[in-house]
């Protein structure tokens, strides 16, 4: 019997009904029987990542017949007969928490979120519901697997539109990467599930890698896009995603935006389909290939060192007779080991370069104290000439170098190790640059002090661009910069560790950074005579650096982001309105972000901004002594802030009162 259009669209959705739940069935048997997930297009001969065959079963299937128009990875067919008639400001309530859980990934120009498993219910099955319930539950944005699913079709859609007229191409590649966290593999498999259901698209997963390497596989043209899973320094129950193209050394937040529109819609067919997208578990990753690109990116590296000494060949050791301690932090910067020692350096003390992903020894950040410490230990009995600190995913680094070396007989002990990071990492690039690109500009965020700006342009007669934090910030600043002409930006680079330099084009890399600063390190141990041994902290001896320099962070009670968006605006303005009366505070009318306020003609000042990822209030103070920034800081801010209840009962100020 002949159906009408209107007849036949309710039989065809009892259709695919039907294969959808006879393939979750069969689905779950093959994960049992050591048969990982398979894709719901059925793409025969895909593998996991621990190299078993995956096979479609012959007991379901899709047809390949362009006039069909049943296609289980096809949003528009699944818009087509799941059109609902809900509106988009009237929501289901399951729907409406999910759709506003990925809009509040967004961070800047990553996915960032604190990870929340997929539910199950008392019966084994998950459902929507379940899943909202504990999106709920979260007082920080929640990154699921069903996000990274939803994120993953996003980012593999956005790459095909891109690519759209390159007819070449057979399929597209995405490159998938994770830093040690426990959950990484499961948002790692969910995102390439999510990814692999556009058609035409492949995604490969090479593991254990960094942030940098990642977008190096991009650029060398080894895939088109590319995906780190990691949080970077962020607590080890966070976690998130990191995106590039052949174009682009990460997103703008204009495109996170878009990607999280996309991410939306789909979320929402799998909504109208009543069910959650199949995962691999704990134990798995579902994706086409398991490649290991790694030690090309290592090559990547040595070549640029070489590069900087004037020599095309590695083999000749040029770091041969250095000491370098490295401090991986147990992330995924360890590999760098081996790059030292490739090099010729020894790098026998190095410590934590093993992943682990409890991070036994707390998560790597080289501004932490406690880390800095144990790495100066580590030099310390290395006797060092030098120590690298690495954050989790290797994007940023840290230093520490001997203040002096003490002669014995023939040979030289380092001693009195110092931090090389924040200003003074600043200020060592300078010196680079200042030699290989005279008179170019650095760019950095709003935090760098007064001193670091006279010795980029008085002492190395650079030009110092201060901006706004954000390694993202920072580099989109000095990209335009040399769009416009006006400057010649070389360096973009935040206190924080993060430095992205043209050289590289502009991708935000630690261990790139650290080739740069073993490649000066290597040209002032060749000029030095066997009979001196000189600091390479000598050679930002004429920088300016206070004595106190502290970062105080204020939490909001509540832990909320909106009270304390709320808040910021009426702090500054208080602030602003103290200066016009207070002797010695004076707003600083250059400074982009936040509220800056000079405190005294030796470059004191504070400066006043809201965290980028976290309901915290940061507060960076630099004086002379610590007297002084109690005196002209602290004391005069806590008694402007507890005359105001709204501060009072909005703001942690405990930091300040314990100071």
């Amino acid at each position: 019997m002949l159906r009408s259009p209107s007849s036949s669209r309710f039989s065809l959705i009892q259709i695919l009904a039907i294969q959808v739940v006879f393939f979750h069935h069969h689905l779950e048997k093959w994960q049992c029987s050591g048969f990982t997930a398979a894709r719901m297009s059925f793409v025969s001969g895909r593998k996991h990542h621990d190299n078993t065959q995956l096979k479609a079963p012959s007991m379901v299937s899709v047809s390949s017949n362009s006039n069909n128009k049943i296609g289980l990875a096809s949003d528009s067919f699944l818009r087509e007969y799941f059109n609902s008639d809900i509106s988009d400001v009237n929501l289901p309530p399951s729907l409406n928490i999910v759709r506003r859980s990925l809009s509040q990934l967004a961070s800047g120009s990553d996915i960032r979120g604190r990870y929340v498993a997929t539910p199950s219910t008392a019966k084994g099955a998950r459902s929507f519901a379940a899943l909202a319930q504990a999106i709920g539950q979260s007082n920080l944005p929640a990154l699921t697997p069903f996000a990274a699913h939803c994120l993953g079709y996003a980012f593999a859609t956005m790459l095909k539109e891109e690519q759209l007229q390159d007819s070449n191409k057979e399929h597209l590649v995405i490159c998938m990467g994770r830093d040690p966290r426990i959950h990484g593999s499961i948002l790692a498999d969910a995102f390439s599930r999510g990814a692999g259901g556009v058609p035409g698209v492949k995604v490969v997963y090479t593991g254990l890698a960094t942030t940098p390497a990642l977008f190096e596989f991009c650029r060398t043209k080894l895939c088109q896009g590319g995906v780190m899973v990691t949080a970077s320094h962020l607590p080890s129950d966070r976690n998130g995603f990191k995106f590039f193209t052949q174009q682009k050394g990460g997103f703008t937040k204009s495109e996170i935006q878009n990607l999280i529109l996309k991410a939306q819609e789909h979320a929402q067919v799998w909504f109208d389909m009543g069910m959650l997208p199949p995962t691999s578990g704990s134990n798995g990753v579902f994706c086409s290939e398991l490649v290991h690109w790694m030690p090309f990116y290592e090559q990547q590296l040595k070549q640029a060192l070489c590069q900087q000494l004037g020599s095309d060949d590695s083999d000749s050791l040029p770091l041969k007779g250095l000491k370098i301690v490295l401090n991986a932090g147990n992330g995924s910067g360890g590999f760098f080991r081996q790059v030292l020692d490739d090099l010729g350096a020894s790098s026998d003390g190095s410590i934590h370069t093993t992943p682990n992903s409890e991070f036994p020894n707390g998560i790597p950040n080289p501004e932490y104290d406690t880390m800095i410490q144990e790495t100066i230990q580590a030099c310390e009995a290395a006797h060092a000439d030098l120590g690298i600190l690495l954050d989790t995913d290797a994007d940023r680094c840290g230093m520490v170098a001997p203040r002096r070396y003490l002669q014995q007989k023939d040979h030289f002990i380092p001693t009195h190790y110092e931090p090389l990071n924040r200003n003074r990492l600043i200020a060592m690039i300078g010196v680079i640059y200042a030699r290989q690109a005279p008179g170019c500009a650095v760019v950095t965020d709003s935090v760098t002090s007064t001193g670091l700006s006279l010795f980029l342009e008085n002492n190395l007669g650079l030009k110092h661009v201060r901006y706004l934090r954000g390694y993202a910030n920072v580099i989109q600043r000095a990209q335009q910069l040399n769009r416009e002409g006006s400057v010649n930006a070389q360096v973009a680079i935040e206190t924080s560790g993060h430095c992205a330099l043209q050289e590289n084009g502009f991708l935000d890399d630690g261990t790139y950074t650290a080739v740069k600063i073993l490649g000066l390190l290597a040209q002032e141990r060749k000029k030095q005579a066997n009979a001196q041994r000189h600091s390479i902290l000598d050679l930002i001896s004429s920088l300016q650096e206070l004595e106190e320099v502290f970062e105080f962070r204020l939490h909001a009670r509540d832990g909320s982001l909106e009270s304390m968006y709320g808040l910021f605006d009426f702090v500054a303005l208080e602030i602003e309105s103290i200066c016009e009366v207070h002797e010695t505070w004076t707003m600083d009318n250059d400074n982009l972000e936040g509220v800056r306020v000079l405190t005294g003609p030796d470059g004191s000042y504070f400066l006043l901004r809201k965290s980028l990822h976290d309901p915290v209030f940061c507060l960076q103070v630099e004086a002379s002594s610590k007297k002084k920034a109690r005196q002209h800081v602290v004391e005069p801010l806590l008694r402007m802030f507890q005359s105001q209840q709204r501060i009072v009962n909005t703001l942690d100020l405990s930091a300040l009162e314990n100071y």
